[in-house]
């Protein structure tokens, strides 16, 4: 998974708002009175929000499962891992673990999707409660049925650009809740020559109920869910979740 893909991943996702993003960051930070030191950044990808964090001047760990994603992450941040301001880790999210618990974990671009069954699901929530602080926070989203099944569903999506040619042909499964992606890309080398890979993915929805029971479950209770990143409700055409869960307070 995202092994040659690592070094097109930016110009796919170069129309993405991480901007946007970040603000959801810090406006639930400041709601839920949370002043973090050190955030950790959960499939931190190659970067673009790692670097977002690191300017708003935390300290960041980077988690991801893709060793190739992380050393473009490591390439572009040189200089806040050998200040010390960065920590790149190597680790599938449902056997996280770090040395020490965080102020918050941030965890987007639904890739709690890439999770296959709700014990997964429900694993992964459990680790993350260990490596947050109580009180503690977790910003997340995540793609909904209604993206998976009816927006990404056995739909073909083909994209060109100057150097670079992806064809994204989609498969779903009702029954298992799942798209599996097929991407073919073309990417232009030297001599107007075209190197050819194929990527496949797959991502499971789950429904707000479920959701929300995994995190009460794991000590996690849901602050907010909300239907856009500037909080508004969540309806039928809402295709991406975004919700707030606090590490319980220890007693």
């Amino acid at each position: 998974m995202y092994q040659q893909m690592a070094d097109v991943y930016d110009r796919l996702m170069s129309d993405v708002d991480y901007d946007g993003w970040m603000q959801f960051t810090e406006a639930a930070l400041q709601k839920y009175n949370c002043r973090p030191r050190q955030i950790l950044d959960l499939a931190c990808g190659t970067g673009a929000m790692t670097g977002r964090l690191l300017q708003a001047g935390y300290r960041v760990i980077g988690a991801d499962q893709s060793t190739e994603m992380l050393s473009v992450n490591a390439n572009r941040h040189e200089d806040a891992m050998q200040g010390g301001q960065l920590l790149l880790i190597a680790q599938d999210m449902r056997k996280l673990e770090l040395h020490a618990p965080v102020d918050a974990v941030v965890c987007y671009l639904d890739s709690f999707n890439y999770l296959t069954s709700d014990t997964d699901l429900q694993q992964t929530f459990q680790r993350i409660a260990r490596c947050l602080k109580p009180g503690g926070l977790l910003l997340a989203d995540m793609h909904s049925e209604t993206k998976i099944a009816h927006v990404l569903g056995n739909e073909t999506f083909t994209e060109v650009h100057d150097d670079l040619v992806y064809i994204w042909s989609n498969t779903y499964d009702a029954d298992t809740r799942t798209v599996d992606m097929d991407l073919l890309f073309f990417v232009k080398q030297e001599k107007g020559l075209y190197e050819r890979f194929e990527e496949s993915h797959r991502q499971t929805w789950f429904s707000e109920a479920t959701i929300k029971a995994s995190l009460q479950k794991a000590g996690l209770p849901v602050r907010g869910f909300y239907g856009d990143k500037q909080g508004g409700p969540v309806t039928e055409s809402t295709e991406r979740y975004f919700f707030i869960a606090q590490r319980e307070e220890t007693s």
